[in-house]
């Protein structure tokens, strides 16, 4: 059983319940399964996800205002206010190399390489960390992921939909350590990383609508612009580097110096890279301090 896309006005017809013991996940907490279904929910509802990504863009585009600022300076500063960015853990396995000193930081950090499950699971989501993943590629989106975040959080502030977790951020910290009967069946697979075409738990499809015309505003048609810069540079770079890891490597592996990282062997890594510290004045600080700039109707 799958579950389909909810068009504007159309009833949910989706079995999720069902849907998730096909899955392999018979025996979840009665609230862990609550929220689950609640976030998939979200994800099939289109209504619900382009209002999030209209909000998204506008609430970035007001942002950018009087100076310009990256997107890594915005969801550094949003996550920082959403509690996102705020690890729990001291402790680095092992397994893994780390810089000199190093300490988790608090700001969002690239990711470098297909991350294993252990460096995903137990320092990434554990920790509540946004992310910037550099390494996927301009289809699937370096900035996926935490957009996904974004419309959830402002749409659970708003009252749109409902978690037992007190925030999006430990819902994710939670999925995160819960296995499912198949590595690739994980729940985060399911809400946020599937391979499905049609609904919006696929990374791949945020991205693919938010580099089209989906939207005449000003705000969509800015950060549509940003999104297929970023995916000409990626494409020129991997080209001239004869490697799809080409636009990591020259953007970020050569300031290793700057960075505070936590490397797998030389395969892949999270890098933090310090953010620049510059006033926050007029519009920009008060989009910081409220998470939006419009009122939350819109």
């Amino acid at each position: 059983m799958t579950v389909e896309l909810i068009q504007i006005g159309k009833k949910d017809t989706n079995n999720y319940e069902q849907c998730l013991q096909d899955f392999g996940y018979t025996n979840l907490d009665n609230k862990v399964q609550e929220d689950v279904i609640e976030v998939w929910k979200f994800f099939c509802n289109e209504e619900l996800v382009l209002r999030g990504l209209k909000r998204f863009v506008t609430t970035y585009f007001l942002f950018n205002q009087e100076e310009k600022r990256s997107l890594r300076y915005f969801f550094d500063h949003w996550g920082n206010k959403n509690h996102f960015n705020n690890p729990t853990s001291s402790e680095v396995s092992e397994i893994f190399k780390t810089s000199t000193d190093f300490q988790y930081p608090r700001h969002t950090p690239i990711l470098h390489g297909e991350l294993t499950a252990d460096l995903f699971n137990n320092v990434l989501l554990k920790n509540g960390y946004l992310a910037a993943d550099a390494g996927a590629g301009p289809a699937h989106g370096k900035w996926a992921h935490t957009i996904q975040f974004f419309i959830l959080e402002e749409a659970r502030k708003e009252g749109v939909f409902q978690l037992h977790a007190q925030t999006v951020c430990q819902f994710i910290q939670t999925i995160s350590q819960i296995k499912g009967m198949f590595e690739s069946l994980s729940l985060w697979n399911i809400l946020f990383d599937s391979f499905d075409e049609h609904i919006f738990t696929s990374p791949n499809n945020i991205t693919k609508l938010l580099t089209s015309s989906w939207d005449s505003s000003e705000a969509a048609q800015f950060l549509a612009a940003k999104f297929n810069a970023y995916e000409e540079k990626f494409d020129r770079i991997a080209k001239d580097e004869k490697s799809y890891g080409g636009y990591t490597k020259q953007k970020y592996l050569r300031r290793l110096n700057e960075a505070r990282y936590i490397f797998y062997k030389e395969t892949c890594a999270l890098l933090w890279f310090a953010p620049k510290n510059k006033e926050e004045k007029g519009n920009n600080k008060a989009v910081l301090e409220t998470g939006c700039a419009f009122p939350l109707e819109v």
